[in-house]
This record gives structure tokens, sequence and C-alpha cells, in this order.
């Protein structure tokens, strides 16, 4: 049961926190609610979902039963000071990057698309697959969740679990897209569009206080397993 094993519910936490936090991509998000204004978006939109969370999990499945299991060897062996050491360095890499990130924020920011536009015959799962694999090498939390999940106690099974409730976390905020247009049909432009703003807005300050936090958390774990070493 996870309520009797602290570490358990620790990772748990961990990983769904990590998935939240990178569920808030500008880029998906502001992609789902352009698709919103299109002819006929719940399809596409649904498309999209499964296109991002199909490629989403893909690449995190790979690297679990790819590097993963070399990573679970190590943590588990002798070396598991290595995994503390890249864990510290890793960070101070991505807080590093923050600081490049700030000087180019203004590139950071979603592309502005037309108000209204045609998909014509081009499919939403195609779109989000595409944009999934274009933005995979940058997910960072995603890195950080995987490190965090292969570098635990749990079997095999589980962690694919908790992989899975990442994901699921992770178009949390597409999801919420396609049902508030479902609900509410062409009264849904209003607040979508409010969204969209929002986004252009904040979205490169969000991405780089998530980077940062990203950094700091894996800091703050080598430290704590290199404390315990």
């Amino acid at each position: 049961m996870v309520r009797d094993n602290p570490g358990v519910l620790a990772l748990t936490v961990l990983i769904a926190s990590l998935a939240l936090a990178d569920s808030v991509n500008p880029m998906t998000i502001v992609a789902a609610v352009y698709l919103a204004a299109t002819e006929d978006p719940h399809p596409r939109l649904l498309g999209f979902v499964l296109g991002v969370f199909a490629v989403y999990l893909t690449g995190g499945l790979l690297m679990v039963l790819g590097p993963g299991t070399v990573l679970r060897g190590i943590a588990s062996g002798s070396h598991g000071l290595t995994v503390h050491i890249a864990s510290v360095v890793i960070g101070g890499v991505i807080v590093m990057l923050t600081g490049v990130m700030w000087r180019q924020r203004r590139q950071l920011a979603p592309p502005r698309l037309p108000a209204r536009m045609r998909t014509g015959g081009r499919s939403g799962m195609v779109l989000g697959a595409l944009m999934t694999l274009v933005d995979l090498p940058t997910a960072f939390p995603y890195f950080a969740a995987i490190g965090a999940i292969v570098g635990g106690d749990a079997a095999l099974a589980p962690q694919i679990g908790l992989l899975v409730m990442f994901n699921v976390l992770y178009v949390l905020p597409l999801l919420a897209v396609l049902i508030t247009h479902v609900v509410l049909g062409d009264r849904a432009e209003p607040p979508l569009t409010r969204l969209r703003e929002m986004i252009d807005r904040f979205a490169p300050q969000a991405l780089i206080i998530l980077t940062l936090a990203v950094g700091a958390a894996l800091i703050a774990r080598g430290l704590s397993g290199l404390l315990r070493s």
C-alpha cells in the first residue's frame, strides 16, 4: 500500500508535482486553443491530446526501459555516489541555462497565429505528435521525473504506472480546453481567447521559473543523496 510506504508516497507526490508543472506547456496549450477555433474542433482536439500523450509516453517508456535499466543498476550498486553527483551537476547546468533563457525570453514566447485557422486534412493527432517530438529534448521536468522514477526502489510495473500518471496529468490542460469547448460550444471562445492572451504574455516567465525549479530540485535531490552516503 502506498500509505504504508512513505518513500513511495513521497515519490508519487514528486512525480505528480513535476507533471503538473510540466503541463503548463505554452506551445501545446496554445496549439489546443487554436485548434478549438477551427471548424468541428472536437475530433481534432481529441486527436491532438492523443498524439501528445502517445509520443510523450512512448519517449518516457524508451528511457525507462532503455537507459533506465542501466541507471537502476548504478543507483542500486556501489556507484550510487556517481548518480548523486550527476544530479547536482545536471541541476547546476539547468540553473545556469535559466540565465540564457532570461536573456532570450522574447524568443521563448509562443508564435502568434491567426485568431482562427483551418487545418484542412491535417490530423490533430499528427500535429500533437510532431509538436511533442520537437519539444521532447527540452522536457527537463520529464527527465527529472524519469530520473526520480528509475532511481527509486519501486519495481518495473509501479515505475510504468508512475510514468502513465505523469502523462495523464501532463495532458490535463489540453483535456480542459476540449471539455470547455464541449460544454460551452461557441461560448468557449471568449475564455479561451483570454487564456491564449495570458499565455502569450506570461509563458516565457513561467517557463524560466519552471526550469529553475527543476534545476533546484535536482540539486537538492543530489545533495540529499550525498549527505546520506
